[in-house]
């Protein structure tokens, strides 16, 4: 009982030496070292040895890693370039929802005909709508690409993605008979980023006001901003039906402006492996 109990600390570190290990390996092969914590995830998983399953903690700990990097993302982002790569970010989403859907419901066609079949085709196809934005980010910040203007694109219309991707599976789940209205999801993500451009034009300002007249330790600047990111994170998921990671960005974005930047990064830029175990639980799942 008391070794069980505790057996979660030797799941840790195993996710630690394996991940690590493996994205060494994999930078060696000039690969983002995300690929070998996904490998990582493959080998240890029920996939191929099943000796790490999971688990409620390392569920929380994977969503909480995945926040930090969202936030990470967020205070690396240049505002300015996701202006201007807005109109771009959006066709490519656009295309990453409607290629994906359109071919799995094809596909799905070919193996579940029938007379009712056809939601149930769809459904697959908006599944493969999914993106791993954390993936993603972990990649662009992994090759120097993430500040840029196509890093900014490709980041979003990973966050575009994920939205479409809501309203899609809420078209179909309503088609159904089931889930919740169309409608009223589309007010609460209208609402969401209502509120975020509120939320930044009066943080945004305030934070900055603040960190330039505060010239003492610095570091529970740092503490305040992670609980505002983690607070936000929650707001996004539990009031907006918004997914926490774009609540977690949406904080960055806030703090996203030098002199506060560097302060708030300070402590909180995550490492690819221990910090970011969403990119290797879902290799188990």
């Amino acid at each position: 009982m008391f070794v069980a109990s505790y057996h979660y600390l030797f799941e840790l570190a195993l996710i630690l030496l394996s991940t690590k290990v493996l994205g060494i390996i994999t930078k060696r092969f000039a690969l983002p070292q995300v690929v070998g914590a996904l490998l990582a995830g493959l080998i240890m998983g029920p996939a191929m040895l099943n000796i790490l399953q999971e688990t409620d903690l390392m569920d929380q700990l994977a969503e909480l890693g995945v926040i930090v990097l969202m936030f990470n993302a967020g205070l690396e982002t240049d505002l300015g370039e996701l202006k201007k790569a807005g109109k771009s970010a959006f066709i490519i989403a656009l295309i990453g929802v409607l290629v994906p859907l359109a071919g799995g419901f094809v596909l799905a066609g070919f193996f579940n005909q029938g007379p009712d079949t056809m939601l149930q085709n769809c459904f697959i196809g908006v599944i493969l709508t999914a993106t791993s934005v954390s993936i993603t980010v972990e990649t662009l910040k992994e090759i120097g690409k993430l500040s840029t203007r196509s890093g900014n694109a490709i980041l979003g219309a990973a966050i575009i993605d994920d939205v479409l991707g809501i309203v899609a599976l809420t078209i179909i789940t309503s088609l159904s008979g089931t889930g919740t209205s169309l409608v009223l999801v589309l007010v609460k993500i209208a609402a969401f980023f209502a509120v975020s451009v509120v939320a930044w034009m009066l943080l945004h300002r305030a934070a900055e006001w603040w960190f330039k007249r505060y010239n003492r330790d610095k570091r529970r600047f740092v503490v305040i901003s992670f609980a505002f990111c983690l607070l936000y994170a929650y707001v996004a998921e539990a009031f907006f039906g918004v997914a926490d990671i774009t609540g977690a960005y949406i904080a960055g974005l806030i703090f996203a402006k030098p002199p506060v930047r560097p302060t708030c990064r300070t402590g909180s830029t995550p490492s690819p492996t221990p910090c970011s175990p969403r990119s290797f639980s879902p290799a188990w799942a």
